[in-house]
């Protein structure tokens, strides 16, 4: 007999609600996989002290084990301040995706959690309390957005209408760049280069080819946020964190200093930045929500 999708989790969201009193919190909480907790759980204890208990995976109505943004948005209609879901922005905000705090659903403004580890100015403190070699993020990130901006731009006009020869999938293999020999030298000019090339190579036959309006473009998503300076916040978060990652430790080879554990993840730059303090707001709508689901 087949199930239905509705009342499963509608059922399952009531329980969680109420596993609240099993496991001595106020909130259990939702995402997308365990990876996500550490940072969700520096925005809700910051801004909504309590005790929570995060649930990285449910059962689907199949009776499977799963996990992921899909799984959280199952839940969407049913969520109360007992039991709430937090999930990665993903291009879903920029294609005007209808999710909201008022819902239950937190989400982070950026691609994914990723890209706030990334904010500039934040990065570039952690990494000069700890390194001392010259080497500039800030311009970094400055010069990467720059690059990245008008191919981003292309690919959500073709994925918004429906166009496949500059996809996100494609787009995500162009700045899928890892570290090569000699990238630190001069604030990673050759891999920015690189990252360049890459991008122009793929977009050089369709651009103007396509109907896309590049002015057009720009204006509507600066209404969402997203602007040239920053557009390093909005694409794929793992790749530009991968990125980093294998960049930044090469900046700190032959010394005690993990890049990614020391440098990248500490501290977040809470109110620093729009993107972050979107998120601060959409917390303390929770209160808002209904206390549980009748």
């Amino acid at each position: 007999m087949a199930v239905d999708k509705h009342v499963f989790f509608k059922d399952v969201a009531k329980r969680l609600a109420a596993s609240t009193l099993l496991y001595k919190v106020d909130s259990v909480v939702h995402v997308e996989d365990k990876d996500d907790i550490w940072f969700w759980e520096q925005l809700l204890l910051k801004y909504r002290p309590g005790r929570y208990k995060f649930k990285p995976a449910t059962m689907n109505e199949k009776g499977n084990r799963t996990t992921g943004c899909a799984q959280c948005l199952k839940y969407k209609g049913f969520l109360s301040q007992k039991f709430f879901i937090c999930i990665d922005s993903d291009l879903r905000r920029l294609a005007g995706e209808d999710i909201s705090a008022v819902d239950g659903i937190l989400q982070t403004y950026t691609y994914s959690w990723e890209n706030h580890c990334a904010f500039a100015a934040k990065l570039q403190r952690s990494f000069t309390d700890h390194k001392q070699n010259g080497f500039d993020f800030t311009l970094f990130l400055e010069q990467y957005s720059a690059i990245v901006y008008e191919p981003f731009l292309l690919m959500l006009y073709q994925e918004r209408n429906g166009l496949t020869s500059f996809n996100r999938d494609r787009f995500r293999q162009c700045i899928s760049l890892q570290y090569r020999k000699e990238d630190e030298q001069s604030n990673g000019k050759q891999f920015l280069e690189r990252l360049s090339f890459q991008l122009l190579e793929k977009t050089k036959d369709i651009i103007d080819n396509c109907g896309f309006d590049f002015n057009k473009e720009s204006a509507y998503y600066a209404t969402l946020g997203m602007k040239k300076e920053n557009a390093y916040l909005y694409v794929r978060g793992h790749c530009l964190y991968n990125s980093l990652v294998s960049m930044g430790s090469k900046l700190c080879e032959d010394t005690a200093v993990d890049f990614e554990q020391n440098i990248l993840k500490p501290v977040l730059a809470f109110e620093e930045y729009d993107e972050i303090s979107e998120i601060k707001k959409d917390i303390l709508l929770l209160k808002t929500l209904r206390k549980d689901l009748s």
